[in-house]
């Protein structure tokens, strides 16, 4: 079953679909966008050499019939697709889940017409889909020590073991290579905590010491890199502490194992990262 919704920045949203008032006729702009190729020619050589490349920003173009009172659907239109407003597009079937922002270009109603059909076509200067769902995955884990039947002792149990030093494989289940959020969780002192991408040797690497509560934040997505920490509730740009030759790295395709240390402290350091899927078309 296929659904396809919009919701603008006020919450309003309308699912359009057969047997609704707005019967879906068309949409066009939800396979993969196109791409812009950067070439020069060589002189007295066959061919161009490749520059870069760079995928342009999506254009959805919604066709839908209106049904039932017509005109109160009409004005609801209007009211939820407002002109240059933001709102979020998904798409919704049995294979794949996913969203993107967009904004409001057209709306087009013809008047007098039978059946009455309308027109919307929105912007997506991001022209990935995303997963809907961010994913969480623990580079370092605690194993429990619990047993049943409890026995106390004086000296105290241990709850659990801190597994660190352990490769772990991230599968980024969409089409399009992606940054993640990644945070380094002190439980005691840590000094230069790192991450490591064991298949393309990429890593970020960190300068700084950490001690117990602390947490660092890096974001590696394209245009919102960041590296902060939180020590006691307040944030810091630590971004200067970025080791040279370390990487924002990124996610690609499917399997990425990844490796989490520090050049003392290992023990004392939880590592997660968290990401979405992004897909160049649904």
């Amino acid at each position: 079953m296929r659904e396809i919704k919009f919701e603008n920045e006020r919450g309003q949203a309308l699912i359009i679909g057969d047997g609704s008032d707005y019967a879906l006729t068309s949409i066009i702009g939800i396979n993969p966008p196109t791409a812009n190729i950067q070439t020069s020619s060589i002189v007295n050589f066959d061919g161009t050499t490749f520059i870069s490349s760079v995928v342009n920003q999506r254009n959805i173009v919604i066709a839908m019939q209106l049904r039932g009172d017509v005109e109160a659907n009409r004005l609801r239109l209007y009211d939820i697709f407002k002109i240059k407003r933001k709102g979020t597009f998904t798409y919704k079937s049995s294979l794949i889940e996913a969203q993107i922002e967009a904004y409001v270009e057209t709306i087009d109603v013809p008047p007098m017409t039978y059946p009455v059909v309308a027109l919307i076509s929105l912007i997506c200067p991001k022209p990935y889909f995303e997963a809907l769902d961010s994913i969480i995955a623990d580079i370092t884990s605690i194993d429990g020590e619990l047993s049943f039947p409890l026995e106390l002792v004086s000296a105290g149990i241990e709850l659990g073991n801190l597994q660190t030093l352990q490769e772990v494989n991230v599968i980024n289940p969409g089409d399009i290579s992606i940054g993640m959020i990644i945070r380094f969780r002190a439980v005691g002192a840590v000094v230069k905590p790192k991450l490591l991408n064991t298949q393309t040797l990429d890593f970020i690497e960190l300068d700084t010491s950490m001690i117990a509560g602390d947490i660092i934040t890096i974001n590696t997505e394209i245009g919102q890199k960041r590296i902060d920490l939180n020590r006691g509730g307040v944030i810091t740009n630590i971004f200067n502490t970025l080791v040279i030759g370390s990487k924002f790295i990124q996610l690609n395709e499917g399997d990425n194992v990844l490796y989490g240390s520090a050049t003392s402290g290992s023990a004392a350091l939880l590592i997660e990262v968290e990401y979405r899927a992004k897909y160049s078309g649904v």
